[in-house]
């Protein structure tokens, strides 16, 4: 038998872990004077204190620790469940990888000239939606509205009901920066089944995951804001997958202030 001191030692294992160790039912004393209250470890738990270093060593917690030792005595099984783990702790490392290179990205942005604000690139899902929609092609920015007001026309016609949020979003087929021909859809989120009318469709979307960021003020910021979001997408590992497009949160609708406008820049991204 060996005296807790001793054990210590060989197991390099501190006299008060050893305690704490007992006090959990991780590693209990071979024997227990009942009279002077030392404690004594055989030499047959020598193996069980290695394999519980080793297994704090995987980064592993003291309740997975006893998990292990008691639930897995034979190879196979123990092998299963560490390769399990290592899967997992790859992801993590992969996660961690991804939060460092954003980070790194973030702080290299300090200094630039950009007047947006910094860490206002997010990513978001979307979620799958039933949508009013009308795709068309224009030959100026400024003629939106008039794709809003079609959907309006219809919505009242056929007593629509919206979804809550609503979601009303611009979405941009063309590649790059286009003067005229701009192949663009509106669309807002409802609930409920109702006729298509020449011009304007219901159909479903599919959720879709976007690296967005949220502006107040005029839409002469969308530049800015489109090109740092598409240097966020290079610089972070992601491309692009699919057009861009605007959530509305506060539209020239109901607000005709232009500096209280509140639009959502949104890019569909797949990570590399």
């Amino acid at each position: 038998m060996l005296k807790i001191g001793d054990f210590s030692m060989l197991t390099k294992i501190s006299i008060y872990m050893l305690r704490h160790y007992n006090e959990i039912g991780l590693l209990i004393p071979a024997q227990i004077d009942e009279f002077t209250g030392y404690r004594y470890y055989s030499e047959e738990q020598l193996p069980v204190a290695n394999r519980i270093q080793a297994l704090k060593g995987m980064g592993f917690s003291l309740s997975i620790i006893k998990e292990v030792i008691t639930e897995y005595k034979d190879e196979e099984g123990l092998k299963k469940y560490l390769i399990l783990q290592a899967t997992q702790k790859k992801e993590e490392i992969a996660a961690l990888e991804r939060q460092l290179l954003l980070l790194e990205t973030t702080i290299r942005k300090f200094g630039s000239c950009s007047n947006l604000p910094k860490c206002s690139i997010a990513i978001k899902e979307l979620p799958k939606r039933n949508v009013i929609s009308y795709r068309t092609t224009m030959s100026a920015y400024t003629q939106e509205g008039e794709l809003w007001e079609s959907l309006s026309t219809v919505m009242a016609s056929q007593k629509v009901q919206l979804a809550n949020p609503p979601y009303d979003i611009a979405i941009y087929y063309n590649h790059g920066f286009a003067e005229n021909e701009l192949d663009v859809e509106v669309q807002r989120s409802i609930f409920g089944s109702y006729q298509d009318t020449e011009d304007v469709k219901f159909k479903k979307v599919e959720a879709i995951t976007a690296a967005t960021m949220t502006f107040k003020g005029g839409y002469y910021q969308l530049e800015e804001v489109n090109q740092e979001i598409a240097n966020w997408v290079c610089d972070n590992g992601y491309d692009f997958a699919g057009p861009l497009f605007n959530i509305y949160h506060v539209s020239p609708e109901t607000e005709h202030m232009a500096d209280n406008l509140i639009t959502e820049v949104c890019f569909p991204i797949i990570k590399l």
